[in-house]
């Protein structure tokens, strides 16, 4: 005689790989990697990643929910070659995102926000204005402005 539960034969084995950093759920209870090419990269010593989710998610509710909604985004480093941390910052005009913030939280009953709280969480969270460009175009800008007046010089 067999016994039917609700719940799947899964359920409660959300694991977080230990490679990249994503949540997945797991076939077995000793599984550590979310897939084979994330325990080849295991073997292999590559450093773990941290995943999609390493950065945002140490982000206030505020910022989450803009990056969740794509107002919100990875704008920096420029070359994969590159150490620096990711930069992130609005992909949008500072209004439309928190037209749209006050939306999402309106939509799902979560209070109000204020202007105040919208600016601070930005502020806490390193955000970057739409209007500011990267740190590193502007390092690249300062550098070829220094080799165009070198090079009006020489001539």
């Amino acid at each position: 005689m067999s016994t039917t539960t609700k719940t799947p034969a899964r359920a409660g084995r959300e694991r977080t790989c230990h490679q990249c950093g994503t949540t997945y759920r797991s076939p077995r209870n000793s599984s550590r990697y979310c897939s084979p090419a994330c325990r080849k990269r295991a073997a292999r010593g590559t450093a773990p990643t941290g995943g999609p989710k390493a950065g945002p998610s140490a982000f206030s509710p505020i910022t989450k929910a803009l990056y969740l909604t794509g107002y919100v985004g990875p704008i920096g480093p420029t070359s994969r070659r590159e150490d620096s941390p990711t930069v992130y910052g609005l992909l949008v005009d500072r209004e439309a995102a928190f037209a749209e913030l006050v939306h999402q939280f309106d939509r799902k009953d979560w209070g109000i926000v204020s202007r105040e709280e919208f600016d601070a969480a930005l502020k806490a969270d390193g955000i970057v204005a739409f209007t500011q460009r990267s740190p590193e175009a502007a390092a690249r800008k300062r550098r070829s402005d220094i080799r165009r007046q070198r090079i009006k010089r020489a001539i």
